[in-house]
């Protein structure tokens, strides 16, 4: 079964994927020729294009996290094994992949036990390198009220989602302000998921296991790729399930494969579950796509939305150290901007390396290793407060001398800035036991 067959028999559930969204991402090499940017070549097109894309062109396809109209936010709990250099494992055989599986397994299987235990309906979809765990959030409804409570916007981050182009047709009609704050609410519960996480593995490295962070930050870990929640929410979108998943052909020059393929394990609607718990099940799926298109009738592809249940748990967020921490960070007054790198400069209790990165941030103070402990030195060994750390970023990244080739405007510098020095900073006080979740 190639492709464009296999694309042809699970189209209709595909599409219940797209059920609030206006526009679908396709990605794919294939793009490079048309002008798209090399580093991750993708187009937004209409989402009545999707057939078009898929049947005919075989490309993967991604679902935008804000819906049309700023009439959802869909949170994806992004888990995946991250071996740096030796990523390519993943996509050897299913032999190896199983193997390293067997690292992730019991992080899904507790994920799946904190959102049903409590009535919490998602979806699980396994990926070739982990799982995302979905549910959509409609505007309107108290669960999704209570979300925009807890998010944070910056002034930098509203003009970017007050913005309309015509000819984006991901900026067509901006994101609404309480779109914008449950997206931020749900930056925050899933960092809030990723150290609970971590927490109950947190002696997997005793254990031989691979150990849990937020991001890549060690060369081998299983890492809560936050990335989805920040920057734009207009830029920002997640593989959609029943895609194909070509990273074997593309990033790993595995063409003699075919296109591998993501696979949904569990549709939870908050009281039943329509599942399969047979992981060599999956892995046979995500690698014959013949079977994964006969696995996937089990499924109708609707993504299901949260409930009220959502406002329990968010209670139990409200609860944590981790909620102070976040309402001390975001009421902390900002340094002015030019002047925290400055201090920073002067600041007598950091290593060299890390004040190498104030003269020389580019790329270092994009790459997560660096990022955190920068942040680490900042407010472990120098006492600095975790918004002031986010000061000193944002004037890096505000500072053109550093000659950036990263869109600011789109990925606003100061909501990053303080994104990854607020996350950053509640991992070095889990770590040295100041916060607990």
């Amino acid at each position: 079964m190639n492709a464009q067959e296999y694309y042809r028999r699970v189209i209709d559930r595909l599409k219940n994927c797209y059920q609030f969204s206006h526009y679908v991402i396709a990605a794919g090499q294939e793009l490079v020729a048309e002008g798209y940017d090399p580093a991750f070549p993708a187009a937004a097109e209409p989402v009545n294009h999707l057939e078009n894309l898929t049947l005919q062109r075989g490309f993967q396809v991604h679902i935008p996290i804000i819906g049309e109209r700023s009439q959802s936010v869909l949170m994806p709990i992004d888990f995946e094994i991250f071996l740096a250099e030796e990523n390519h494992k993943l996509y050897a055989d299913p032999v190896a992949q199983k193997e390293l599986f067997n690292h992730t397994l019991p992080v899904i299987r507790f994920l799946e036990t904190l959102l049903r235990s409590r009535g919490m309906p998602y979806m699980l979809d396994y990926t070739p390198s982990g799982a995302h765990i979905l549910f959509q959030n409609l505007l309107g409804y108290r669960a999704t009220e209570e979300l925009k409570t807890i998010g944070y916007l910056e002034e930098d981050l509203i003009k970017a989602c007050n913005y309309i182009d015509p000819n984006d047709i991901r900026r067509w009609y901006g994101i609404s302000p309480d779109a914008a704050r449950v997206f931020s609410g749900l930056g925050k519960i899933a960092e809030y998921i990723a150290l609970l996480t971590m927490e109950a593995f947190k002696d997997n490295a005793s254990k031989g296991l691979l150990p849990v962070t937020i991001s890549d930050i060690q060369d081998c870990c299983l890492n809560f790729d936050n990335s989805w929640c920040e920057g734009s929410p207009f830029m920002r979108s997640l593989r959609s399930p029943f895609s194909l998943h070509k990273k074997n052909q593309e990033k790993y020059g595995k063409q003699h494969q075919p296109p591998l393929v993501d696979v949904i394990g569990t549709y939870f609607d908050g009281r039943k579950a329509a599942e399969e718990s047979n992981i060599n099940v999956i892995l046979e799926c995500m690698w014959d796509l013949e079977k994964a298109a006969n696995h996937a009738q089990g499924f109708s592809g609707f993504i299901p939305c949260s409930n009220e249940t959502l406002i329990d748990f968010i209670g139990e967020y409200k609860s944590s150290d981790l909620y102070g921490f976040h309402q001390e960070f975001d009421r902390q007054e900002d340094i002015p901007r030019g002047s925290a790198l400055e201090y920073a400069r002067k600041e007598a209790n950091i290593p060299e390396w890390t004040r190498n990165i104030l003269h020389f941030p580019n790329p270092a103070a994009l790459q997560p290793q660096k990022m955190i402990g920068l942040v680490y030195d900042f407010l472990i060994h120098a006492h600095w407060q975790p918004k002031h750390i986010g000061n000193v970023l944002r004037d890096i990244y505000q500072n053109p001398a550093f000659n950036w080739t990263q869109d600011f405007i789109k990925y606003p510098a100061e909501e990053k800035a303080n994104f990854w020095a607020r996350t950053y900073s509640a991992v070095a006080l889990w770590q040295t036991n100041r916060l607990r979740v």
